[in-house]
């Protein structure tokens, strides 16, 4: 730490799992994740009180229970980051007010898409003395007169203070806090004194043990170093006709993160879960292969005779006993990989443009399928963690800066990745005072641009009896956005296909 930095007060440093996630911000590879959510109250709930006055007070009070909230984060470009304690939060600097009038919820659904579209664009700044998260809260002032006052709350934080769990943790404890009418005496003229020491949860590798084998470990280092080091003529190369689609090269330019949205209300919701289970699987694995039925019609073999996936996997269930997995905001995720390769993608390809009235069930079938196997492919993954995961390897990185800039340039690995943080329990997303008090009515997850990950991520989040909400996010240039478009457009129409007669409404059999 140089000498501008040395009054700091360094609470801990960062740990290997979290460089992963300080190294892209420190490149702006990955600028922040955001989980949005709508909040009503009767106005009559509301009652004198200044809604602004309110909303400081809650968040005061969760910054209090939180001490990931309560660091920055020191030396993010080099080796060695560090959290800091920060001394004080100006609540000025971590809330942003956003009023807009739109006369359609249409219209209102487009520029909240579009703010939080630019907030994905920026970094954080001063993160030595400042917080790396912030809440934007977006008001209608056009929406038709209702008994309602409503506001969307953006939570938006770097990663390394938390995961998209701890987003869920974040809103379902400013509800809460919203309802207790809490306040602080630590709270004055917007400034939030953090008196008391914080002690963070430790790092992941801390927390979760992980435990790498010398057969896994080795096997990584000779793959790693045959692919590296071995003549051109001793490689075996991939046949063409089955290297998975994975969009554009990875490229740091532009770094625009481009978003949309779809809304699947509760009755098809519990359609789709109730057959799932009929079928051994479960919402994520279908999504997967849904985007696979989608992209395979839509792209043309030459071009993607396979696809590749990627499914994140909390760790909270693997942490040690004294971590509190219900409560505690902290990162602790791990990726699932799963192939989708060429004989299984033509096969889905005949099914859907095939010329016989019979081939729909035969498309149905084979999505069913291949859910089901997905479903398989993780549950066996999860059994085997901790242990000789790709999470364990981050230690032996020794230049994370090194690590990502080799690979601008470079084929990316995965096509899409689905990220499904489920939904806000009932008893999570109301109050004590139940319809008197504030509510939670919809959650939307929405990742940044990621230059070095999948083409494009598929976000997933909800509220229990409010229906779920499906982000597609991606870096622009990467993925055409018309092709992004329809696959939104063929995830409605099978959505809706199936929930109205429980079966899916291919897109060539439309």
């Amino acid at each position: 730490m140089d000498a501008t930095k040395s009054s700091l007060k360094v609470n801990r440093p960062v740990g290997f799992a979290a460089k992963f996630n300080t190294s892209r911000h420190a490149l702006g590879l990955c600028r922040c994740v955001i989980v949005t959510c709508r909040y009503t109250i009767p106005n009559s709930g509301m009652a004198h009180n200044s809604i602004k006055a309110v909303v400081e007070n809650a968040l005061a009070s969760v910054i209090s229970r939180h001490p990931m909230l309560r660091v920055g984060i020191a030396d993010e470009d080099t080796a060695d980051p560090v959290y800091v304690d920060l001394e004080a939060i100006d609540l000025r600097q971590v809330i942003e007010w956003k009023e807009k009038t739109c006369h359609d919820n249409d219209e209102y659904t487009d520029y909240l898409l579009r703010s939080i579209e630019a907030q994905h664009g920026q970094l954080w700044e001063d993160l030595a003395h400042r917080p790396g998260w912030k809440i934007i809260i977006h008001q209608n002032l056009g929406a038709a007169p209702t008994d309602d006052v409503e506001m969307d709350v953006s939570f938006a934080f770097h990663h390394a203070i938390g995961d998209g769990q701890s987003a869920l943790i974040f809103q379902r404890d400013f509800l809460r806090a919203l309802n207790a009418g809490a306040s602080t005496t630590d709270l004055a003229d917007h400034m939030l004194h953090l008196s008391s020491s914080t002690v963070l949860p430790r790092p992941l590798e801390a927390v979760v043990p992980l435990t790498i084998s010398w057969s896994y470990f080795l096997q990584v280092m000779v793959n790693l170093s045959w692919r590296k080091l071995a003549p051109s003529w001793l490689r075996s190369e991939p046949a063409p006709d089955t290297i998975p689609w994975t969009g554009e090269q990875v490229t740091l330019e532009p770094y625009t993160t481009n978003i949309r949205l779809l809304w699947i209300p509760d009755k098809p919701v519990k359609t789709l879960l109730a057959a799932c289970r009929q079928h051994g699987t479960t919402l994520t694995p279908l999504f997967n292969a849904l985007i696979l039925a989608s992209l395979s019609f839509r792209l043309p073999v030459a071009s993607a005779p396979a696809f590749h996936a990627g499914t994140p996997i909390s760790l909270r269930r693997f942490t040690d006993p004294d971590f509190d997995r219900e409560n505690a905001m902290h990162c602790l995720v791990t990726e699932h990989k799963y192939p989708f390769n060429a004989p299984l993608v033509s096969e889905i390809r005949a099914a859907l443009i095939q010329d016989d009235p019979r081939q729909p069930d035969v498309a149905e079938s084979l999505l069913w399928r291949t859910a089901a196997e997905l479903g398989k492919s993780l549950s066996s993954k999860v059994a085997t963690l901790p242990h000789d995961d790709q999470i364990g390897l981050l230690a032996y990185i020794s230049d994370f800066s090194k690590f990502w800039l080799e690979q601008i340039g470079t084929k990316r690995k995965d096509s899409w990745s689905v990220s499904n943080v489920g939904s806000l329990k009932a008893a999570d997303s109301k109050g004590p005072q139940g319809a008197a008090g504030w509510q939670i009515k919809r959650s939307i997850f929405t990742q940044g641009a990621l230059p070095m990950g999948a083409a494009f991520d598929v976000n997933v989040a909800g509220v229990e009896g409010e229906g779920i909400w499906v982000s597609l996010s991606w870096q622009e240039t990467v993925v055409l956005a018309e092709v992004m478009d329809h696959v939104v457009e063929d995830l409605r129409t099978y959505v809706d296909g199936f929930g109205s007669d429980g079966k899916f409404k291919f897109t060539s059999w439309n």
